[in-house]
């Protein structure tokens, strides 16, 4: 479908296409998969995979997550959000009435969101919908001019590119869960695509972004451990170091048979320029 067509269907009927999604059942759903959780905890993160707004199981992930921390501030920041619908913090915005701030660079998809928070009984009063270019230059005034400092429930970056950049800049806000995306092609190593506004997939589908392992040891100078990720690898969860969650090694994670095939080859690396966390 044409990107323009498909971006106004959602944005005029994005409360039909997601009735499913926002029935209070969806919720129950969800509640109920992590009360399973709760008596039967997953060996590894990626097992609490349950999806109402996202794709590869994350709704689940985080939920789980949740239940096994306290005083969890109801707040998120979504940096690349995309139309805000498929979400990582659409389940909290809808279902348990967080507030917070999508922020994406193309405004006709922030306008998506908007009609569909706005629609749902008012559940956008509290969301902020910014559009801007986010840089390690800008990334802390856009947020606390969104007015989030301080400690928050949950950060999501997925800028398909510069995530270990803009992750690595933050300091406004201390989250107590992040889930941020890697790229699982770079294999075991710690490797770091150099920032520059051409490290971004659209430049380069190959040559952007930053190993698991990369993400893992920039988590640990942050603060944070590495709980795990969905089953394809490269949608990582930290939580702050002290946390009751254990974490989980690079090479678990990245044992996926589709995702080891998926690793670039060794001259790949030889034709490139990368640096470490």
């Amino acid at each position: 479908m044409i990107p323009f067509l498909k971006t106004w269907i959602k944005k005029r009927f994005a409360g039909r296409i997601y009735r499913k999604a926002i029935a209070v059942s969806a919720r129950e759903g969800l509640h109920e998969w992590v009360r399973q959780l709760g008596r039967t905890p997953p060996k590894r993160l990626r097992e609490a995979s349950y999806d109402i707004f996202t794709y590869h199981g994350e709704d689940g992930i985080i939920g789980y997550l949740l239940s096994r921390l306290s005083g969890v501030p109801s707040v998120f920041a979504d940096i690349g959000s995309g139309d805000c619908i498929k979400s990582n913090c659409a389940s909290l915005a809808v279902h348990e009435g967080w507030k917070g701030c999508f922020l994406d660079i193309q405004a006709a998809q922030l306008e998506v969101g908007k009609r569909f928070y706005r629609s749902q009984a008012g559940k956008g009063e509290e969301i902020r919908f910014l559009q801007a270019c986010v840089t390690p230059e800008n990334v802390n005034g856009l947020l606390s001019g969104a007015g989030l400092t301080g400690e928050i429930g949950l950060l999501s970056i997925d800028i398909d590119g510069n995530d270990f950049w803009i992750w690595k800049a933050i300091g406004v806000i201390r989250p107590r869960i992040v889930v941020i995306e890697a790229k699982v092609e770079f294999g075991i190593p710690n490797r770091v695509v150099p920032y520059a506004r051409s490290n971004h997939h659209s430049a380069d589908k190959m040559y952007n972004g930053a190993s698991v392992e990369a993400m893992k040891e920039l988590g640990r100078q942050k603060g944070y451990k590495l709980a795990g990720a969905n089953k394809q690898g490269y949608n990582l969860f930290f939580v702050q170091e002290q946390e009751p969650v254990p974490g989980e090694q690079v090479e678990d994670i990245l044992s996926d048979p589709e995702t080891l095939q998926s690793f670039y080859p060794p001259s790949f690396f030889s034709k490139h320029q990368f640096s470490k966390a």
